[in-house]
């Protein structure tokens, strides 16, 4: 495990994932994680191979995003649990990803969790968007854990104005941000963080 100190120096291109996750979770058997400072194609023969990017937001300036007309954002809790679930899976289907509601309350209970950062977007009542932040106290980092829109309501700004809105909260309180995402992901959520203000070049590769 690497120090804190190390990690804040070059917190996406140290680890993985928050400082905070590494200190409970170990990799699997069988699967290796590798920078992509460290990786060549070599390592992935005979393997399934996937990568995500890691970014970084020193929360300095944070550009404002509104959500569109007919769009609300307000805080969500976790005795929306159901409705934020049913929103996760099918924004992820594609990926196969799915959660159930007793996963979502149990983030609440999380040493990470900070209830300002769950945010829902709303249109007529119902919930179309989410992001669930988060935020270690020990490494003064935020979190950007999920973001995900109603396949329907894409293009429209709304992930843009659930980031937005996150981040500028986490700037009362938080160092720093980071996310990461699949580049795999059809629906390229790398762009709304950039222009979100998030920055880096950090690669990382899972091999199993």
């Amino acid at each position: 495990m690497v120090s804190l100190q190390d990690y804040l120096a070059d917190p996406c291109g140290t680890l993985s994932i928050p400082y905070w996750k590494a200190k409970q979770i170990s990799v699997p058997p069988g699967m290796d994680i590798v920078h992509h400072s460290r990786f060549c194609p070599q390592m992935a023969q005979g393997r399934s191979h996937s990568s995500f990017f890691r970014l970084i937001h020193r929360l300095g300036a944070v550009p404002r995003f509104e959500p569109p007309p007919g769009v609300a954002l307000a805080q969500v809790s976790p005795e929306q649990a159901g409705e934020i679930a049913a929103l996760i899976n099918r924004c992820y289907r594609h990926s196969g990803i799915q959660v159930t509601q007793e996963e979502v309350r149990g983030w609440a209970g999380s040493p990470a969790c900070r209830p300002e950062l769950w945010v829902g977007a709303f249109a007529e009542g119902a919930l179309v968007g989410s992001v669930i932040g988060e935020f270690d106290p020990e490494a003064g980092e935020g979190v950007i854990e999920w973001l995900q829109v109603l396949p329907e309501c894409r293009g429209r700004g709304i992930a843009a104005a659930l980031t937005a809105r996150t981040l500028e909260t986490m700037g009362g309180f938080a160092g720093f941000a980071t996310v990461s995402g699949a580049r795999e992901n059809p629906t390229r959520p790398e762009r709304v963080y950039r222009a979100c203000g998030f920055e880096g070049d950090d690669v990382w590769h899972i091999l199993r």
